[in-house]
Parts: C-alpha cells; structure tokens; sequence
C-alpha cells in the first residue's frame, strides 16, 4: 500500500515536473551569464559582528537590557456565531464566553537582556508576560506567558577564526512559543488550536574561503522539541542536520554552487512514527539579471527513508524526486516592485513521515510615504503526505494590505484576506478528522488606524469581520469585532 502510494506521489508528475525544472534553470543561468549589473556575496562575507542592540537602554558592564511596561484600556464589541478567535492584543488568542460589549485590561511587561561575553561572543533573551482582564466576562482573565510570535526567546553565539581563511560560529537558539494551527500542522489563526512547545537548536557553521572566489561551508545541528501537554506527545522529537556548501564566483556578477543536505528525525514520545531520515541534492544560482531585477534557481534530488509501522509494507520505505526552486524579483520603478517563485520540496510532516509539497507564489509592493501604499499577494500549494489516510489537499491564499496616510500623524490602515483549503476524497472513510474530509473557506477583513497622542499613549481602532464557510457544520462560524483602545507605554 505504502509503496504504491509514494510511486503516486512521485511517478505522475516526476518526469513533467524534472523538465519544467530543467529548462527553467538553464534558461534562469542562462541569462545570469549575460548579466552586466553588481555582484552576489559568498556566505564567507555574511558573517556578524558583535555589538549593542539598538534597543538597551540600561547598562552594568557587559550587561544591557531594556525593560518596558504597558496597559491598556478600551472597549470592544463582539457579535457572531460559532468558534470566533480574538486577536485583540499582540496576537493573543482567546474564544469569547459570549457577545456584547467589554472593557479589556490588559498589562504587559516586555524584558530584553544582552550580555556581551567577548568580541565574539554574546547572549540575547528576551521575555514577555501579560496579563489580561474582562470585567464584563466576554472572555475568561488570563495570564498570558507567551505570544504566537513572540515568548520566551535565549540566543547564545560565538564566532571565531581558526586561521583567516576559515570562520566558524557556534550557537545555541532557545525558544518557547505558541503557534496556533490545524490538524495538519499549518498555521490556522481562526480555527487552530494552541499549539505549545519548546525548541532548542544547537549548532555550528564553518566557513573555509578556497579562494578569493570559492567558499566551503558546513553546518551541522540538533533540534529539540519538547511540546506541553498530552495532545501534541507525538511532535515531541530529536533531529539532526548535516550540510555541506560550495560556493563559486562565476565572474563579478554570478554566484553557482551545490550542496548536499541531511537529516535524521526521531519522535521519541510516540510509539507509532517512524524514525524518518533525508538526503538532498542540489545545485544553485543567484545573480542579478538586470539592473532592476534579481533571480535564483535550484534543482536538485530529494530521497526521504524511513521504516513504516505496518507489517504489509515491508521493512522500510524509500521515496525520492526531483525538487528545485526559482524565483524572479523585479523593481519596476521607484515605488512598485514584484516577485514570483515555484519550489517542489520533500519537507518532513507534521503527521507524517513526509510530505511532497509544489508551491507558487507571487507579490507586488507599491510603497509611497506620501500616498497609499499596498501590497497584494498570492500562494498556492499542493500537499501530498506520504500516508495515505491523511489524504492530498490544496491550499490557496490571497490578500491586499493597504495604508492610506490620512494626516502627518493618521494613517487608514486595510487589509483582506481570503484562503480555501480543498481536500481531495483519498482520504481512508474510517478517518474521523473532519478538517481532512471538508473543504472550507476563511475570509478575514479589517480597516483601521491608530496613532500617539503623546510620547507613551497611544490609541487604535479598528472593525473586523471574519467568516468561516465549510461543508461541515462544525467549521463554520463569523465574527464582527469593533475595539477602540488606548495604550500607555514606559520604558524603564
């Protein structure tokens, strides 16, 4: 079953998707070659220097760190049915008790520490806590720890120079975070459930310049990741990354290279997934093609591993195709910029071993302090699990953010955005998942502004309408939010 299932997944559109990737990249290198604008960069040169951050304020030695507090205070209206999501404050997420009016209060206290341990070592960790309250019991009070960008963040790295040709950093990145996603894994900002979790990621890169215009680099990490609570037990992993680059200067103008990728994941909290483990090959370019525009392409072959957990499909399984990636970048003029891209990957699964995703995408930028400014934005992807229970789906997104300067100080903020998760009927029937077996759309708008009043007070408002379509009952729900709320603001 398994077998059939990867030669499904790979098979139909290997060899159409190998050409289209083929050409492409040599038409994309093509053209790099007979570029006449500014150079690329070797990864040798990208390397940081240690110094204060922009945002400390208060200094003991080699110790800085910025402490800020704010509260605020407002009114909210709430209005409409089903499972709602509030994103009131700092993405904050809370499903209201019931409709009406309120006047949250909400106290946040942000801390942010660095520690500059040598010339070439420092340590960044940064917090953030709050507390929210509801006087009219629209929402349960709640002590917030972390936000679904933001939480409890550690950062230790050291670079050094084992001789002038060859730089290497060690790091160590810690962070605690709540995302908020479906039960496939992706990231449901109306729907999903709170997803908390731990990662730490150790590692080290080392840089070997060959020469004036060759670079050798290797990375190698682990990855931890500890979720909280019983829900996510299966996400609790250990995984290991290996990659070797080589990087050459064609001439001033293009950068080429290859490299080979990879990976081992062990789940070591549930008893059935598989261990799964990677291989990739590939080759790169990046260049600028003309003066307005930038390109970059790759292709390369994926081979994922990994010992399946049903007797009948023998003991172990091995899927591979071709991936690859191009994207063109073009600034129009001044102000209008734009962007479009492809890229076929084998990432590993939230639910399972792998998946075979093939993603478009395309933006356009207009940026203009002095009128309005927009951005439009489109992505389309295709999914294809490696388990055949969770069944292939389809997800397409497009939004519009816009900013109209109504004064010096006032802008009209407006932003819409529209997805559709379709599920094709591969999905086994005994599968009682219903976000794998319906279809649904999520349609989100909002227009606003906010601006100071003073140095530490400031004020928004904003009216926002989300509305959730589905062929189950059980998805559906809408919402119409109203707040006005103003914000005080110290920094110690």
């Amino acid at each position: 079953m398994q077998e059939r299932k990867d030669k499904r997944i790979m098979g139909g559109n290997t060899k159409h998707g190998c050409s289209r990737l083929v050409q492409l990249f040599c038409l994309l290198v093509c053209v790099f070659l007979s570029s006449t604008v500014t150079a690329q960069t070797l990864r040798f040169s990208n390397h940081r220097e240690v110094s204060v951050p922009e945002y400390a304020v208060l200094r003991i030695g080699p110790f800085y760190s910025s402490v800020t507090f704010s509260q605020s205070a407002g009114y909210r209206y709430t209005k409409g049915d089903g499972n709602g999501i509030d994103y009131l404050f700092e993405n904050q997420r809370g499903v209201f008790l019931k409709d009406g009016s309120d006047f949250p209060l909400v106290s946040t206290l942000d801390v942010r520490n660095y520690l500059v341990i040598s010339r070439t070592t420092d340590l960044d960790i940064s917090l953030r806590a709050s507390y929210a309250h509801y006087p009219q019991e629209t929402q349960e009070d709640e002590f917030i720890f972390d936000f679904a960008e933001e939480g409890l963040v550690g950062n230790i790295s050291m670079e050094f120079n084992l001789t002038p040709y060859v730089k290497g950093t060690a790091f160590n990145n810690l962070n605690y975070r709540t995302d908020y996603i479906d039960t496939r894994g992706l990231i449901d900002r109306y729907g999903g459930e709170a997803y908390e979790h731990l990662q730490n990621n150790i590692g080290l890169n080392l840089d070997w310049l060959m020469a004036k215009d060759q670079n050798l680099g290797l990375s190698l990490s682990r990855m931890d990741v500890l979720p909280r609570g019983d829900k996510f037990n299966d996400q609790e992993s250990i995984s290991y990354s290996e990659t070797l680059t080589y990087q050459q200067m064609i001439n001033p103008l293009v950068m080429a290279g290859a490299s080979a990728a990879f990976g081992q994941y062990s789940y070591t909290a549930a008893t059935n997934r598989p261990d799964t483990s990677f291989q990739t090959y590939s080759v790169f370019a990046t260049a600028k093609l003309t003066e307005r525009t930038t390109g970059s392409a790759s292709i390369g072959y994926s081979k994922a591993s990994f010992t399946s957990t049903d007797p009948s499909e023998g003991n172990g399984v091995d899927d591979g195709g071709v991936i690859g990636s191009i994207s063109i970048k073009t600034k129009m003029d001044r102000n209008l910029e734009h962007e479009i891209g492809y890229a076929r990957s084998q990432p590993a699964g939230f639910n399972s071993p792998f998946e075979i995703n093939d993603k478009y995408r395309y933006q356009l930028n207009w940026k203009n302090q002095d009128m309005l400014s927009a951005s439009l934005f489109s992505e389309y992807n295709m999914s294809s699990p490696s388990s055949e229970w969770m069944g292939e789906y389809t997800d397409w997104i497009s939004g519009i953010n816009a900013s109209y300067p109504v004064t010096s100080i006032i802008a009209l903020n407006f932003s819409t955005v529209y997805s559709i998760r379709e599920n094709n009927d591969s999905a086994e029937e005994e599968s009682t998942d219903i976000e794998w077996k319906n279809n649904y759309t999520t349609w989100s708008s909002q227009i606003g502004t906010s601006f100071a009043v003073t140095k530490e007070l400031g004020f928004s408002t904003y009216i926002q309408h989300i509305e959730r379509s589905s062929d189950s009952v059980t998805l559906e729900y809408s919402r119409d939010i109203f707040v006005a709320t103003f914000t005080y603001t110290h920094q110690f």
